[in-house]
């Protein structure tokens, strides 16, 4: 049990520690500018593909967590690899859906950012830029909008780092499970009477030996 242990702990240590920052930066009240005004949806829609991939990360660790055990003690669900290419293939397809995940984080930051841009644009007319009695309200518009974008921008980036962590975690555990599993059908097939390196090298010996004869024989006048 200890790998499916360890590798819960680290999933867990990790995003208790990022929880635990997010806490600290919520009652210093450093999070309040995303959660109220405009940037409040962009924040709502950014935190919700987040929570999707954090529990998609948790089903997925501890899956992996009890496929190890369950490989290192040989009960494991794959007994045979007829290709190591197509197993590392169909595990690691596993987890591709946490990388899309990622990339959408990425993707929503910058949609945010675009967003912001565009409300201030939307809200700037011809007869601001010309009236300076209105100055003040454009720089508020403007400053409105500059703020949805780089706080969109800086919650999809630290979002999509956080995810890409919990990734490389899960990727590492999913190479370490298709390298035991493939040992381990290595381990058979030598141990096998009909795959044991001594029976196939005498197998070719033998068909080399009757090829010979055979040659040997049609040369022979």
């Amino acid at each position: 049990m200890e790998e499916q242990w360890l590798l819960k702990a680290k999933f867990t240590a990790f995003n208790l520690t990022a929880l635990v920052f997010v806490l600290v930066l919520y009652i210093q009240g450093w999070l309040d500018r995303v959660l109220t005004g405009p940037i409040a949806v962009a924040t709502a829609v950014i935190a919700t593909t987040f929570l999707i991939g954090l529990v998609m990360s948790a089903y997925r660790v501890w899956k992996i967590g009890g496929e190890l055990d369950r490989a290192k003690s040989g009960g494991g669900r794959m007994s045979t690899v007829e290709s190591e290419r197509a197993l590392e293939i169909r595990m690691f397809s596993r987890i591709s859906h946490l990388q899309h995940i990622a990339n959408a984080l990425g993707m929503l930051g910058l949609i945010g950012t675009a967003w912001g841009f565009s409300l201030f644009a939307a809200n700037i007319t011809p007869d601001m830029v010309g009236n300076a009695s209105s100055a003040g309200a454009m720089v508020t518009t403007l400053a409105s909008g500059l703020g949805v974008a780089i706080y969109a921008t800086m919650l999809g980036g630290a979002l999509c780092l956080w995810t890409t962590c919990n990734l490389q975690l899960l990727r590492g555990a999913t190479a370490s499970l298709c390298a035991l599993i493939m040992d381990q059908a290595h381990a058979r097939r030598r141990v096998s009477p009909t795959m044991s390196p001594s029976n196939e090298g005498v197998s070719f010996a033998a068909q080399q030996a009757a090829a010979y004869n055979a040659l040997s024989g049609e040369a022979t006048p």
